[in-house]
């Protein structure tokens, strides 16, 4: 018997009750608001134009009608602007100062909106990571980086409308890097603004280096306000350090593809809650001690080459890379071994010590598994 499974868009077309002042704003309303900064403004911009004001999400939704499937970050963010403007719940709401800043020789990309929830509160929302090879870049670049880009014109944007509005409260809220950029700019806010934040939202975002969170005050203002939500077999979620509460939910997916907001299984107003699997784990710890492991320079040489390499193999996108990795290998292999004999030896130097990192942490999980086995047998018998 196949169980009807329900994801953020099955909550969109059940709760029809409008939101007030007085209204509880949800665990699946906080997910709702997050994913709006992912929807296409800048393609609409004729229609609409959000960074000059703001606009009901029912007008939104009937602007992005004219927009194909491919203009979407996602293809399910289709379906959802459409249930949002359908919804009581959501119509209503106006969104606004719409900001888009992207560079390729900074290696930047960032992109924000802001959501009217009512008079006295707002939910700014950070979105994540689009589809361009230097967006995925500046991602990477967090390993090695103490902030990158982005995180700074997070602040700056959430500064700027605090300004604007003085009189409102805050929830911050992103998916992927766009979490990630809630929780920095938060952090990072002046006291006075840090008492208006109400909450911060993160969705399978990365964390932020441990000297950030040790040495600066202000994330222990903020702590106890974020939220980390992560899918049960999440890589992405786990990187860098956590120091929230963080809430592990149910997915309909497998591995990498747990990513997608739209695979997360809902019951009612609230996610499915689980635990982490085992092979989350082990990535997990894979990937810390590899980056305990080499140095901040090592690291930003073996980003810089492999990067180039994608780059010299037209990889424009690098989700394309993951679907049709067969047909750019061929390409991949060639311009890679086109390197300086010096630079390979350094980028293999880095590889050897990511593969030493799983291999330990595999037969690790493996050994701890097989003494309890031993127990339990022993148990039994």
């Amino acid at each position: 018997m196949i169980m009807n499974v329900n994801n953020i868009l099955d909550y969109l077309k059940k709760n029809q009750k409008r939101i007030s002042k007085t209204t509880e704003i949800t665990e699946l309303d906080e997910l709702a608001f997050a994913r709006i900064s992912y929807l296409p403004f800048h393609k609409i911009k004729r229609k609409l134009d959000l960074t000059t004001r703001n606009f009901k999400i029912s007008e939104i939704a009937e602007a992005m009608k004219s927009l194909s499937t491919s203009d979407f970050a996602w293809p399910d963010d289709e379906k959802f602007i459409q249930k949002l403007g359908e919804s009581p719940r959501f119509q209503n709401l106006k969104v606004g100062f719409f900001v888009r800043k992207n560079d390729k020789k900074l290696e930047k990309q960032f992109s924000a909106v802001t959501i009217q929830i009512n008079f006295f509160t707002m939910y700014v929302s950070f979105f994540g990571t689009d589809g361009t090879l230097f967006g995925w870049k500046e991602d990477f670049n967090m390993s090695f980086l103490p902030e990158i880009p982005a995180q700074k014109e997070a602040l700056e944007y959430l500064n700027k409308i605090s300004r604007r509005y003085f009189y409102k409260n805050f929830y911050l809220g992103g998916h992927s890097k766009g979490g990630n950029l809630s929780i920095y700019s938060a952090i990072m806010a002046p006291d006075r603004l840090q008492k208006r934040i109400l909450k911060v939202l993160n969705y399978d975002g990365p964390g932020l280096k441990e000297e950030l969170l040790s040495k600066d005050t202000g994330a222990i203002r903020v702590l106890s306000k974020i939220v980390s939500y992560i899918p049960e077999g999440s890589v992405i979620g786990r990187l860098l350090t956590h120091k929230e509460k963080v809430v592990v939910v149910r997915s309909q997916a497998k591995n990498l593809y747990q990513h997608d907001i739209y695979t997360w299984e809902i019951k009612g107003k609230n996610f499915c809650r689980a635990k982490n699997t085992k092979l989350s784990d082990i990535l997990n710890k894979t990937v810390d001690d590899f980056l305990a492991s080499a140095s901040p320079e090592e690291l930003r040489f073996f980003m810089d080459g492999i990067f180039e390499v994608f780059e010299k193999s037209d990889v424009e996108e690098p989700v394309s890379l993951m679907r049709n990795w067969q047909k750019y290998a061929p390409k991949l292999m060639k311009n890679y071994r086109e390197l300086p004999k010096e630079r390979r030896q350094k980028i293999n130097e880095v590889w050897l010590l990511f593969g030493n990192s799983l291999v330990k942490n595999y037969f690790a999980e493996n050994e701890i598994l097989k003494k309890a086995r031993q127990i339990l047998g022993g148990k039994n018998a």
